[in-house]
């Protein structure tokens, strides 16, 4: 299934937020399919993706919903 151009535009945006808040070391709260919330910390981006400390990258901005303890939107 291809993603609308809707939505792509909102994954780019999502991502140039993202990347001019979080630093290293932040405590995000994110939705990982299918629909569980979990916390990682922040390590560095590998293009779009956002990098765990546990080095897992499997994570992108546009489902972060907080980060440090605060609510957030990147969408």
């Amino acid at each position: 299934m291809e993603m609308s151009e809707e939505r792509k535009q909102q994954c780019r945006e999502a991502e140039i937020k993202a990347k001019q808040i979080l630093k290293q070391g932040d405590r995000i709260r994110i939705t990982k399919c299918p629909g569980t919330k979990r916390t990682i910390i922040f390590s560095h981006w590998d293009g779009c993706w956002i990098v765990s400390k546990s080095g897992i990258n499997d994570y992108h901005p546009v489902n972060i919903d907080k980060v440090n303890g605060k609510e957030i939107s990147f969408k």
